[in-house]
This record gives C-alpha cells, sequence and structure tokens, in this order.
C-alpha cells in the first residue's frame, strides 16, 4: 500500500473513533482522542512513527489525565508514554493500517483499564524499577550482602576518559577486571574514587504497597519510604554520619528490584563544625531541612559473574569454578575462547589457560576472533588480553608455548579442549592423554572436515568409548563414521607472496560454527549429560554426508587404546 492510502486509512480509522489530527507535530502522524470514553474517558494521543509499522504506535496520557492518587502500571515511559504492547513480539499489519491502529488502541484500553482499575499491581511491582530511575549503576554484590559497601567510578574507554561508570561492590573488594579497565582509560598508576554506600535488603517486593510507591524526592519522603518498606531505621543515619564530602548513598535491595539514593547535604553544611566536631549529629542537624534536601535516584544493573554469564543459560550449570585448558587460539580456538568466556569459564575460582605457540599473522585476519590490531602478536597472549578487556571477573591466562613440551601439566585441569585442528597433534596428545587413564582429564577435539563441509567434536571422557584415534585406527585407512563423500575432493591452496603455507580456503561462518558445535558439547559435559560424545555439523551437502550424531564405542584395533581397555 502507497504512503498516501495508509494515511488515508489511518485518519479515516481514528475519525470513526472520535481522535482528531493533531498538526502540531508535524514529523509523524499524530492524533488527539479518548480512551473508554464511556467510562473512564481517559485523554490520550497516538503517533504513528512509521507506516511499515516496524515502531509500534506511540500512545501517551495526557498530564492529569488519570484521576488515581497511586502510580499506573505500565505509564513509566516519558511525557506519559504508554506501555500496552511488548514491541519484541509482537508484529502489525502493515498492509492494514486502518485495522492496525484501531487495534492499538483497543489493546492500551483494556491495558490501562485493567491497570486504573488495580488489577494489574503484580505488574507495577515487575517494573517498579522504571519507575525508580532511569539512571543506572552497576551492582557487584553478593545476594545476601547488607551493610557498608562502596561505589567506584569507573572509567571503561579510554576514547572517552570524562566518562566513569558506577559500580556498588563490597569495600575494597573491586574485581581486578574493573581496576584494569580503569588503568587502561586512565593512565598507569591511576585509581577509580569511591564512596560509602549503605544496603539494605526487604524480603517484600517495591510497588505493592500504596504507601510506598511513589519514589521519593527529598530525605524526608525517602524516611517515610524506607520506614514504608520495612528497611532498617539507622540506613540513613549510619549513611549521614559515616559518609564523606556532600554526597551520601544508601541503597535497598528487593526481590523486584535494586534501587539507590543519593542523598545531595546542601553545601551550608560543608564546614569543620558539621562534617569534623558533629558529624555524630549530622542526622538531627539535618532534620529541620530535610523535606528540602534533594535526592537524586538511580536503578541497579546486576554485572556479577552468576548474573553474567548464568542468565542466557537457563536451569543450565555455568562453566564457573572450572579448570578449562584450551589448546589452540586459531580460527576455531579464538572464537572458542571467547564462547567459553562469555558462558562463565575463569569465573568464581576457576581458570581458563590458552595455549599457543604462533603468532597472528595477516593472512589469518580474514577468519579469526583478532584484528589488525594484535598482528604478529602470540595468539594466546593477544585472546587473553581481548577476553579481560571484554569481559569482568575472568582469570584467563596464555601460554605461548607447544604444549607437547609440557604435556603433563594437563592433568591438572577439568576438561582439555583441542582446537587445533591440526590431525598429528591432535594424535599426540590423544595418545598421552589415553595412556595416562585415569590421572588425565576428559579431552574434546573439535575439528573442520575438507574445504568447510562440515565440523565434528569428539568428547573422549573413558576407556569404553571411542577416542580421538579409534574414528581411524588406520592413518591411510578410512574413518569409522564417513563424512567426505570424496576424500580426494578437500583442496588446498598456497599463498607464496605472503610466505605462508598450505591452507584449506572456507569462509569464517565455518570456524564460527565449529566453535559453536564445541561449546555445546562442553555445557553438555558440564551439566553431567555429555549425550552424545560424536558431532557432526554439514554446512555443504556437496561435499559431505550429514551423519545423525553418536557415541562410538572404543575400537579393538586402536593402536592407542585397543590394548589398553579396561
Amino acid at each position: 500500500m502507497s504512503a498516501p492510502k495508509a494515511r488515508q486509512a489511518i485518519d479515516s480509522a481514528l475519525k470513526q473513533r472520535g481522535f482528531k489530527r493533531d498538526w502540531t507535530k508535524a514529523a509523524h502522524l499524530r492524533y488527539r482522542g479518548r480512551l473508554d470514553p464511556t467510562g473512564l474517558n481517559i485523554p490520550v494521543s497516538i503517533e504513528i512513527p512509521d507506516l511499515d509499522f516496524v515502531n509500534i504506535p506511540i500512545i501517551r496520557v495526557d498530564a492529569g489525565g488519570i484521576s488515581t492518587k497511586n502510580p499506573v502500571p505500565h505509564l513509566a515511559g516519558p511525557d506519559g508514554e504508554f506501555c500496552y504492547l511488548e514491541p519484541r513480539s509482537t508484529v502489525l499489519d502493515k498492509y492494514n493500517p486502518g485495522g492496525t491502529v484501531l487495534r492499538c488502541l483497543v489493546r492500551a484500553e483494556q491495558v490501562l483499564g485493567d491497570a486504573v482499575r488495580g488489577k494489574l499491581n503484580a505488574d507495577f511491582a515487575a517494573e517498579y524499577v522504571n519507575y525508580w530511575s532511569s539512571s543506572p549503576l552497576l551492582i557487584d554484590l553478593p545476594v545476601d550482602f547488607q551493610g557498608e559497601a562502596a561505589i567506584y567510578w569507573i572509567a571503561l574507554n579510554r576514547d572517552h576518559k570524562e566518562k566513569v561508570s558506577a559500580v556498588l561492590t563490597r569495600k575494597n573488594k573491586l574485581a581486578r577486571s574493573l581496576k584494569d579497565a580503569h588503568v587502561r582509560a586512565r593512565g598507569e598508576g591511576s585509581k577509580p574514587s569511591s564512596e560509602p554506600c549503605w544496603v539494605a535488603k526487604v524480603d517484600r517486593e517495591l510497588g505493592l504497597d500504596p504507601d510506598a510507591s511513589r519514589p521519593p524526592r527529598t530525605l524526608t519522603q525517602l524516611k517515610k519510604f524506607l520506614f514504608a518498606i520495612r528497611a532498617t531505621e539507622a540506613l540513613v543515619d549510619n549513611a549521614l554520619r559515616q559518609g564523606e564530602g556532600l554526597n551520601r548513598w544508601v541503597a535497598i535491595r528487593a526481590p523486584n528490584a535494586f534501587c539507590l539514593a543519593q542523598i545531595q547535604i546542601p553545601p551550608r553544611f560543608d564546614t569543620q563544625e558539621f562534617m569534623r566536631s558533629r558529624k555524630r549529629n549530622l542526622p538531627q542537624a539535618l532534620e529541620s531541612v530535610a523535606s528540602e534536601i534533594r535526592i537524586e535516584r538511580y536503578r541497579g544493573f546486576p554485572v556479577d559473574a552468576d548474573f553474567l554469564y548464568g542468565r542466557n543459560l537457563a536451569d543450565r550449570p555455568t562453566l564457573a569454578g572450572k579448570r578449562l585448558a584450551l589448546i589452540g587460539c586459531g580460527t576455531i580456538g579464538s572464537f572458542l575462547a571467547l564462547l567459553l568466556a562469555q558462558s562463565g569459564a575463569g569465573s568464581k575460582s576457576g581458570r581458563l589457560v590458552l595455549f599457543d605457540n604462533e603468532n597472528l599473522m595477516p593472512s589469518n585476519l580474514g577468519r579469526h576472533l583478532l584484528g589488525l590490531n594484535e598482528l604478529n602478536r602470540n595468539k594466546a597472549e593477544a585472546c587473553a588480553e581481548h577476553i579481560r578487556t571484554q569481559l569482568p571477573f575472568l582469570d584467563v591466562e596464555a601460554r605461548p608455548a607447544d604444549v607437547l613440551k609440557s604435556v603433563a601439566g594437563l592433568r591438572d585441569f577439568d576438561l582439555v579442549i583441542d582446537a587445533t585442528g591440526e590431525e598429528a597433534l591432535s594424535i599426540a596428545l590423544n595418545d598421552y592423554a589415553v595412556s595416562k587413564r585415569p590421572d588425565f582429564p576428559p579431552t574434546l577435539h573439535a575439528w573442520i572436515i575438507g574445504n568447510g563441509g562440515a565440523a565434528q567434536v569428539l568428547l573422549c571422557d573413558g576407556p569404553e568409548r571411542a577416542c580421538f584415534k579409534c574414528l581411524k585406527p588406520e592413518l591411510a585407512g578410512q574413518p569409522r563414521l564417513r563424512v567426505m563423500r570424496d576424500e580426494s575432493a578437500a583442496t588446498l591452496r598456497r599463498m607464496g607472496a605472503c610466505g605462508d603455507g598450505l591452507y584449506a580456503p572456507f569462509p569464517v561462518s565455518v570456524s564460527a560454527a565449529a566453535a559453536a558445535l564445541a561449546l555445546d558439547l562442553v555445557l553438555a559435559w558440564n551439566s553431567g549429560r555429555p549425550g552424545h560424545r560424536l558431532r557432526t555439523r554439514t554446512f555443504d551437502s556437496a561435499q559431505c554426508f550429514s551423519p545423525k550424531d553418536t557415541t562410538l564405542e572404543a575400537s579393538a584395533v586402536c593402536p592407542a587404546c585397543g590394548d589398553k581397555q579396561a
């Protein structure tokens, strides 16, 4: 439908509902009218930001349009904007523009009516933090923490040194990764400034009590708010007596929100008498002007390791606390290193150790995690630094050495991951692992087949199941599970001008997919339910078959484990 016809259809539909065009906003179509005209009769405006309906129509309630003393759920947006649809789960019909805007009005009428009549109080509690504030503050605290904490002001971006982020954490317990980020942004020797903050934990959800629904704006209102939610009475007094400067911080952790308030003491109290000699009496001194003392509100966003690395895994455990060795930081391993870290590897006393003895070359850039700024650096060191820069709370170590020269040290890990894709190294590593059973951890191998036709991963976690060599006991023989349609079809190329050796051409999508396949098996192992130990993903059916995922038994003729089976 053309734009003029769409506008005409919208105009006709809204006029049928008694809405009139508002020409004061020329940027978009905007109309004014009333929702539930025979009942609540609420004055609103509706604005259509685009005729494709990628963005849902914006409905705003006029100031004073709802006569209720309590806040209304879903009415937290700027300028009375009303949240009546979830944009990410709603697709509107651009081919029926008139019917679409009417559908939006009907939905808004229903939600707003339920909200005003108190049927959505639970929704108000769920979104209470949106009413509290839009100013973010990062939270890194244990779940049950109460008492004195500290807010640190961290510079996270070296290109914007003037910008800082506030992080609430335990006193003198700022994560090393955040300290390092501040140093990278501000220079060697710089330390983030900090302010004390007193934290109280309450068991009831904020927003369900009408007496404590409206966010406070003054110190007087803050005290009433804290009393209504049954927070400790000493919270504000402790902050006033023991803090420094003119700012005092208190924080409330509730089941549905983490809310912070910055008390801004008037400058006239910044004297030796009040801030030193009579500091214990400061709460009493401020009592008479408490209604004039403004507070600034902040909303807390968790950035602790459990939240960052666990929220996407649902009920599956993260890799936190595990000791993982990743061998190879190349076309598979570089992506896999980041995926492991994003799944919690290296957090909460765990370790992620990266092994690679090669440097990043120009020929690697087309299908590697790292870029030009890391050229000629050791791959393991560069990947470890990249991860530490991108993600907090992780212990990521690089070992730029030949792993086979220190292979005995791998026995200290919970899982060894071979992402080199080099068959000779994989065979050597597998032979050592099998020879040291049961005193060697499970080993996972990941590799790419042919010219990116498929990727495979194999978990070797017991003598009764296939080891890496079991897949093809004879080097010149056929694999037990055939994947390549024609073993001679794979092509290798040489870029003589670059001084590189032979390489197999395939797109970076295969590298990333192979890393993802490996991560899936790592997470399955970590959950205690590995399932199929040999998994295959086919990307080019002309090159490769598509065998089903399976678990192969150990081969009796395997030269690595055939005579060592328990």
